[in-house]
């Protein structure tokens, strides 16, 4: 009622009613006058004539101001009335209005909520029907109804977001979901890598995203021999094979960082001790590797069965064939100057530092997973530049996170790359854009680089979606420093729902205030007559209780990077709350897409393979036992003449050798290599092939 006595129309009305109620007034007065002017002048003429002259109609007959006030006197009075009316009235209608004018003035807080008029100006509006639609894919940010049909209003700007919701508080209903339907639907297609806790997500979505043109991928840690092959020394061997040694080295030593880096460790050089160690065993297998050209020795099943053979069993100086190995390499290579820096340890410190690195590594020894890393199966440079779309969901489970950091290293590893291909590329960004829906991010290892990768990374056309618990995960997981920087990477943070009061309060705070109008009322409790007040005060857009209070279907939206609409005029990014009251609440995926992301299949019965050869992990490793059994037996050998070709003259040697070929070769080329006379026919029977090893020992014995 307030607002209306105070509105403009309501004030002119009444203005307009004022300045004829005092024309009427003082027009009223002088008619008066006049009349009675006229009445006494007739008197005093009867009193010297004694004839009463007119009636009392002539008395009242319009004219009869004219007849006593000359012209020139009407027209001062008409003009001062009017003035005097006009003045009377603007202060009349100024205490009208300040008696009922809003008494907010916004200063404790002018933060608001966003009207569906403004979101309508500011964001796309994408009909919920199935159907490709023209742009970018974004993230939803509202939902509304117009004209019976269901919309969502979308952000298809380059922000990161990150998504807070309590266990069973429907965030990956509500959100992700969503948000991959909005990905496979969009025209300009765009990659897409999700982490799948358990896979419901792949299985619900895969043929949805193969029908709107996506190739699929699952890295599956749940059913490893169910799903593609990922090698994490790949990088580091296409670059050595490649010759590009400084970048091998380069990627070496970032998978080794992501390994064994702990910011908070206590006494960090046993870090730095294993991330050198386990560079120089890669660098040592990648020229072993080359020299026999082999690159299927690059793997981690042959890291660390060398660690393995050679880090024990140490002589009573403490050396170790470990140390022998990387003494023997030259003074130029890299492996053997990486493996300084523990060549120096005591005996104690230098165990400390072997077991150290293996405890990380023994996840790699077990079948699946070294089957799984031996080879490689995805082009990650694809993901942002390949000719399709792609979308990766990496499966993982919840009851063993034994192999997560194979998770860390392969997000880690695909930034490093997409970032570097961008970089370089005429338009310094991918050709596609790429999406990382990390659901669950906070329990799995700490992703190397991150909150630098977010904010870098936008430009490239590499957003980031993380979705967690609670704040708290976060910190727990990267500490409160680097947390923040992660969270203030998020330009856009949605709240769903927290068991955590310091969230909800941290959440609250970050919407700000708004003011309020409160009114007071003063009096004796049963006197009708009461004095009433009011004042300004301040107030939470959305306190703590109200945030827990949140019903399904409903979330708030706090945005900071969205400052122009669609028209690119400038705005101010208020906060948006999507709920029943206003009619934006958003819908879950039982919702509305329950007839195309459903599957009543297990991930199991999913055949995610790609065309696989059977792996013999016996192939995969170098066998460094056969070099150190020939130099223990070499020890022992006296120097004999080696000019001569005749076997007889190299008795011990060939013993040995015909002891090593028995347990080698199959019983038929056992056979024809003891028919043989001469150490030449010995060496062109070994070099071949699949005998490498074998011929690398007989020069060895024999040169």
């Amino acid at each position: 009622m307030k607002k209306i006595l105070a509105s403009k129309p309501f004030l002119i009305l009444k203005g307009c009613y004022m300045i004829c109620l005092d024309l009427l007034i003082v027009t009223g007065a002088f008619y008066l006058v006049a009349v009675l002017a006229k009445y006494l002048k007739a008197i005093q003429e009867f009193k010297v004539t004694g004839v009463f002259e007119g009636s009392m109609v002539t008395f009242l007959t319009p004219t009869v101001v004219m007849d006593v006030f000359p012209l020139w006197l009407l027209r001062i009075v008409f003009f001062c009335t009017l003035l005097f009316a006009g003045i009377h009235t603007i202060f009349r209608l100024y205490d009208t209005w300040n008696a009922y004018k809003d008494l907010n003035l916004g200063t404790k807080g002018t933060e608001k909520f966003t009207t569906k008029e403004e979101l309508d100006q500011q964001y796309k509006k994408i009909p919920l029907d199935d159907q490709e639609y023209q742009g970018h894919a974004g993230i939803p940010v509202a939902s509304v109804v117009e004209d019976g049909k269901r919309y969502v209003y979308i952000d298809d700007n380059k922000t990161n977001s990150l998504t807070v919701g309590a266990t069973q508080s429907g965030k990956t209903e509500m959100f992700s979901y969503p948000f991959l339907d909005l990905i496979m639907r969009a025209e300009i297609k765009e990659s897409v890598i999700v982490n799948d806790l358990k896979g419901d997500m792949l299985k619900n979505t895969k043929a949805d995203f193969e029908k709107f043109g996506f190739d699929v991928f699952c890295l599956n840690l749940v059913e490893p021999d169910n799903g593609i092959r990922y090698n994490p020394l790949e990088l580091v061997r296409t670059a050595y094979f490649n010759q590009d040694y400084s970048k091998a080295q380069m990627y070496a030593n970032a998978f080794s960082f992501s390994l064994y880096h702990n910011a908070n460790a206590k006494e960090p050089i046993w870090q730095e001790a294993s991330i050198a160690l386990l560079n120089a065993l890669i660098l040592a297998v990648c020229e072993i590797a080359v020299q026999q050209d082999k690159i299927k020795y690059v793997n981690m099943y042959a890291i660390v069965t060398m660690l393995e053979e050679l880090g024990g069993n140490p002589d009573k100086n403490g050396v170790t064939a470990l140390d022998k190995y990387f003494e023997n390499l030259p003074l130029s290579s890299v492996a053997r100057k990486q493996y300084a820096t523990i060549k120096f340890s005591q005996g104690v410190t230098r165990s400390g530092i072997i077991t150290n690195t293996m405890a990380k590594l023994k996840n790699y020894t077990y079948d699946a997973i070294a089957k799984l890393t031996a080879e490689n199966d995805l082009d990650l440079e694809a993901i942002g530049f390949g000719e399709k779309p792609i979308a990766l969901f990496i499966v993982y489970p919840d009851w063993n996170d034994a192999n997560y950091t194979i998770i860390a290293t392969l997000l880690s590893q695909l930034n490093e790359v997409l970032s570097e291909k961008a970089t370089l590329s005429n338009k310094n960004a991918t050709t596609r854009r790429v999406h990382y829906l990390l659901e669950e991010v906070a329990n799995i290892p700490e992703i190397t680089g991150l909150a630098r990768a977010m904010n870098v990374g936008l430009g490239r056309g590499l957003i980031y979606h993380l979705v967690v618990q609670s704040y708290a995960q976060l910190d727990d997981k990267y500490g409160k420093e680097l947390a923040k920087a992660i969270t203030g990477a998020c330009g856009n943070q949605i709240y769903i729902m927290s068991d955590e009061l310091d969230d909800a309060e941290y959440f609250s705070k970050k919407l700000g205030q708004a003011t309020v109008v409160t009114g007071d009322r003063h009096g004796d409790p049963l006197a009708m007559d009461k004095s009433y007040g009011e004042r300004e005060e301040g107030r939470e857009l959305f306190t703590t209780n109200e945030l827990r209070d949140l019903r399904p279907g409903e979330w708030i939206l706090d945005r900071t990077k969205k400052r122009r609409d669609l028209g690119n005029q400038l705005i101010k990014p208020y906060p948006i709350f999507a709920g029943h009251d206003n009619q934006l609440y958003m819908l879950h995926r039982y919702e509305y897409l329950l007839h195309r992301f459903h599957n009543d299949l297990s991930i199991s019965a999913l055949d995610l393979t790609l065309k696989h050869l059977p792996i013999d992990l016996s192939d995969l490793t170098i066998p460094f036992h056969l070099n150190y059994e020939t130099e223990e037996a070499l020890d022992d050998i006296d120097e004999v003449a080696i000019q001569q070709t005749l076997i007889d003259k190299d008795q011990d040697k060939y013993h040995f050798l015909n002891k090593l070929l028995q347990k080698e070769l199959n019983e038929k080329e056992f056979e024809y290599f003891q028919e043989m006379e001469t150490l030449e026919e010995i060496r062109q029977f070994l070099n071949i092939p699949a005998r490498e090893n074998l011929h690398q020992l007989f020069e060895k014995l024999f040169s």
